[in-house]
Parts: structure tokens; sequence; C-alpha cells
């Protein structure tokens, strides 16, 4: 039996082929979308699960590094001089801010931002390290920090937080010597650890003593992790690392001595170094000065054009960074030089008729009349200029140098502190070298009433005093109390030249005729010392016969009055160096604050034995 079995028609069976074919390539590629789709969610999922979990949790958690607690400075009996005072503050982060200008405008809707703000913030953020947060120099209120925080989320790229400031006891009785903080610039951040990058409101210290042991009162910053809500608001605090404290420093200031010292300088232009017989300062005062706490919460242009502008000088250290003619407050180490290289003995004597004529020039005295004979007590009690002509010549300017140097002249006494100057005690090597030119025998004379090139800061004299008065021991004056006390080398010869120098100086202080008899001090604890006054132009001969005072002149060719001293006379435990700028005399001007702040030493000396 057969059946009946149709003929296709034609083409149909490759029209088959076709639609199979098409049909095993939709479904492969199907299979090849979903195989994808599966690898990259495996993918995903598993293999960079870890990865996509951090980057969940950096949306959902931020970190903010926080800035550590600065030591403390204290003086020698603990009590603070500079502390951190907590302040709410503003900080805008560059890496969330699409537009600064924005952001302020923005702000200046919730805060109080000037016009004049606004550009100085400008201008300071196109040079500020993108790596850190900018701080805004604003010192927010509590309703200000409150309303911040409150529309945080309508405004990218903006932290308030509360930090520390640093916060000075005594802004202006110490700014010279412990100097400020602020911010640090690119350079500084070069320098610091990688730790305090983003930082928000780091300080470091930049002058005095803030930038000598920046390193100890740093400390470490600290972490907080908050979680945020899509607003970039904080929700709670999740985790916090504390961080590290500075530590605390304790300097050999006496606070008690330094502000009595600063305020008895009253409306002066000058400076008073007091330090013990090791070279421990007690007290380093500068007047006039400035308020520390502006350059840490912020000084305005107008303010700090100000202190730049005023002849005083105010941002000067005067202590450390003013160099000065030493006068006759170098008579001592003239003496002192002669008599260790055996140029003179202590019986040497000289006629003093007013002035002296050498090559035509003539060299004055003080006293227009003269002194008379005079010995070497009578000349350093007296002060008699006629005589250290003298004894300058016979000596020389390089065998002066070599025993000024001895005494801390010429050359800085602290270790590390930036601001001090060298001063200068001059030589014939000196002269050629950097002036090309020799060296005159009158300009040896004229040394030896320290005038010429000399030059000496009023640390340096009051290091020269110690050293007179702790028996010739070489001392490194100091501002850390935890160094250990104690003498170098011995830097004379003979303990019987420094017992002739000593005993003129308590003459000239405390026996009528003396340079500063009129500021000696009544009682058993005495004074000793030397008056010292600097001219700071020359007095040409038509000057002299007009005999022109030194108030009647202005204000800036006006000498400098110096003073030099040690205490008590039996028993040395403070030397004393004052310097006034442009004050005239020192027996008129310096010698008495000299009193009242040795004076003040005795007390405070007392008070404190009494206490024990």
């Amino acid at each position: 039996m057969e059946y009946f079995n149709p003929t296709p028609k034609k083409g149909s069976q490759s029209k088959g082929k076709v639609i199979s074919r098409r049909a095993f390539i939709l479904t492969s590629f199907k299979l090849a979308f979903l195989a994808t789709i599966v690898g990259r969610l495996f993918y995903m999922q598993i293999v960079k699960k870890n990865d996509y979990v951090i980057q969940s949790d950096k949306n959902r958690f931020r970190q903010w590094k926080t800035t550590p607690s600065r030591g403390l400075i204290v003086d020698r009996n603990n009590d603070i001089l500079a502390d951190n005072f907590q302040v709410f503050k503003l900080a805008i982060i560059p890496k969330e801010t699409k537009s600064f200008e924005k952001t302020l405008n923005n702000l200046s809707k919730i805060i109080k931002i000037t016009e004049r703000q606004k550009n100085y913030f400008i201008k300071n953020y196109s040079k500020h390290n993108k790596f850190q947060p900018f701080v805004l120099d604003l010192n927010l209120s509590w309703n200000e920090f409150s309303k911040l925080n409150y529309y945080l989320q309508n405004n990218d790229g903006i932290q308030p937080f509360i930090s520390f400031e640093r916060t000075y006891l005594y802004p202006k009785e110490f700014s010279h010597i412990l100097g400020y903080v602020s911010e640090p610039n690119i350079q500084d951040l070069r320098k610091l650890q990688k730790n305090f990058i983003g930082v928000p409101n780091l300080k470091i210290g930049k002058t005095g003593l803030e930038k000598i042991f920046d390193n100890y009162l740093l400390g470490a910053p600290g972490t907080a992790t908050y979680e945020v809500d899509a607003y970039g608001r904080r929700v709670k605090k999740v985790v916090h690392v504390d961080g590290e404290k500075g530590k605390v420093i304790q300097t050999t200031f006496d606070k008690e001595l330094q502000i009595f010292a600063y305020n008895r300088l009253n409306s002066l232009s000058g400076s008073v170094v007091v330090m013990d017989m090791y070279g421990k300062i007690l007290c380093c005062a500068s007047y006039p000065s400035f308020n520390s706490n502006d350059f840490t919460y912020g000084i305005s242009h107008e303010d700090y054009n100000k202190l730049k502008a005023d002849e005083k000088r105010p941002l000067v250290n005067k202590a450390l960074s003013s160099s000065y003619p030493p006068g006759s407050t170098i008579k001592m180490i003239v003496a002192l030089s002669a008599l260790e290289n055996k140029i003179i003995t202590k019986n040497f004597k000289h006629v003093c008729k007013g002035d002296v004529e050498l090559y035509d020039q003539k060299y004055h005295c003080w006293k227009d009349k003269g002194h008379g004979v005079v010995d070497l007590t009578k000349a350093i009690k007296e002060s008699c200029d006629i005589y250290f002509y003298e004894v300058a010549r016979l000596l020389g300017i390089d065998r002066l140098k070599e025993t000024a140097n001895k005494f801390g002249l010429g050359e800085v006494v602290l270790e590390n502190f930036h601001e001090e100057k060298n001063g200068l005690i001059p030589s014939t090597t000196w002269k050629k070298g950097a002036l090309g030119k020799s060296w005159y025998i009158g300009e040896t004379m004229i040394s030896g009433i320290g005038q010429g090139y000399m030059k000496a800061t009023c640390i340096q004299l009051c290091t020269m005093m110690a050293q007179i008065a702790n028996g010739g021991f070489k001392i490194n004056p100091t501002f850390d109390e935890n160094k250990k006390s104690e003498f170098g080398e011995k830097t004379v010869v003979s303990d019987d030249h420094l017992k002739v120098i000593k005993e003129a100086l308590f003459l000239a202080t405390n026996e009528p005729g003396g340079t500063s008899y009129s500021s000696r001090i009544s009682g058993k604890l005495k004074m000793a010392g030397k008056t010292g006054t600097s001219q700071v132009r020359r007095i040409t001969e038509r000057q002299r016969e007009l005999d022109l005072k030194n108030e009647d002149l202005p204000w800036k060719f006006r000498d400098h009055s110096l003073f030099v001293g040690y205490g008590p006379t039996s028993n040395p435990e403070y030397a004393i160096s004052v310097i006034i700028d442009h004050g005239g005399a020192g027996s008129a001007i310096a010698a008495p604050i000299a009193r009242d702040v040795m004076k003040k030493a005795f007390e405070i000396n007392k008070k404190n034995n009494n206490a024990i």
C-alpha cells in the first residue's frame, strides 16, 4: 500500500533553515547577554563586594580629623602663659566645593560675611593648598554655629566644627618672646608629618618659643567618624579616636617679674633682660609690643599696618633683635682685657683734661672740664672716656675682640632662636673683609667707649654681666627651665682682675660720684652696675658749641640709654640689662628702671624663700 508523500514547494526547505538559524542566533545572543548580566552581577556582588561596601560606607560615613590641643607654656612656677580655648569654626572642603564664590554667597545669607571679607577669603583661597580644609578666618557665635548646622543640607562642601585656639593669658607682656601661631604655608606642610595633612584649623609656631618648641607643643591629631544622611548632615558619631595633646613646656620666666618689667617700661621704647648666674632667663621684656591673640584670632590689615608703621617698632623683639652701640657698658671688658693681657695694672693712671687730640682729630670726654688724674677704679666709677681711649689704644682692637667674645658679645647667645641678632665686635680682619679698608687707631679709641662699629643686644649685655658676677664662668642663656644649671669653662686668667672690676662697679652705684649713685638700692641687698649712653649720630664742633640738649633733638637722633648690673652684691643671684631707645643719659632713664626691676626680683625671691 502506498502512502501519499506531498512534494514541498520549491524554496520552502531553505526558508525553514533560515528561520531555525535566526532562532539559534537570537537564542545565543539572549544567553550571552544573560551570561554577561549574571557575570557582571557575580563580579559586582561577589568579587568586588568589599570595594563597593567601602564606597558605600564612604557615602554613609565621613571621617574628620580633629585638631590636637597644643601643649601649654608655663613659667618656672607653673603659672600658665599660653593656653587653648574652645572656639566654633567653619571649614570649606575644596574637593567637595564646585564654586568657592557661590559657596561664600550662600553662607553670607546664613551668617554675616562682608564684601571685604569675601574678597579676602577669595584671595587667600586662590593660594591655599587644596589638600587642606580652608578654614574661614571667623570666630562664630553659638547661634551662628547652630544655624550653619541647620542649613547644612543646602550647602555642599562646608563643615562647621569645634576646635581649640591658642590663647595667651598675657598677650602683650610675653608677645615677643612666646611668639605666636598661624596657619602653615606649603613649605611648612612639607616639613610636617603626613598625619597633619587635612587637619582643620591647624596652627604652628611662627616666631619665638612657639616656633622653637613647635615639635613638642604640636601633639598628634585625632579622628572622628560620623554617619551622615543624604545631605551630608551628621546623624551620629560612630567612632572617635582622641588625638595626643602637646607637651607642657616649662620656661625659666618669672611671670610676676616679667609683667612688672614690662609695665615699668611704660610708654618708653626699649627692653629689660634679667637672668640668674647660670643663664636662666627670668625676664625678657620688650616695649612697645603687640597683642599676640590678634595674630591667633585674626588681625585686620589696618591694625597690622599701624604696627608696621610705628617708629617705635612694636613688632620687633628689642631684647634680642635690636642691636645698639654698647657705649660705656663695654668699659669693664676693655679694662678686663687690658689687665688679662698685661697691658695695664690696676694702678694704671691717666690724666683727663676733657679731650685729647690725635692726628688732628679731637676725642672728647662726656665731662667737659675733665676728671683730672684717674685710675682704673675711678675711671669705671665716673665713666671717664679719656682714660678708656688710652687703654683701648694700648690694648688694640683684636685683643679686645677676643675678650669680648668670651663674655658673649659679638655672637648669638641663645640656641636656635631665629630672631636673635649677632651684634658686632669689630677687628682688623673684619673691616678688611667686610669693607675692604684698613683699620685706624682712632677707630680703636672710640671702640674703647663702645662706639664706632660696635653693636650689642640687650641679652648679650646681660650675659656679659652674669659672667662678670659669677666669677668669669661661661654660661649658655636659656628659656628652658628643665635645662641643667651649670657653669662652663673659666674665661678669665686671674680672679683678682675680676675683683677690681666688681669693686669699681659697686662704687659706681653705691658711692657718691658714681654714675648710677642716684639709682642705688638702700638696705642690705644692693646692686652694682654701670651706666651707658650711646650716640646714634656724630656730634660736630658747632653742635658742641651750641650745647644742644638731648631732649631738644628729634626722637630718632637722641642717644640710647643703657644700664647693666647685678645683685645682690654680697652673693650675686641676678644680672640685669636695660636699654631704652633714644632715652638719653643712662643714669637718668635706664638705671632707675634697672633699680626698680632688681628690687622686685629681690622681693620675689624673698617671698619664695619664705614660702618654702
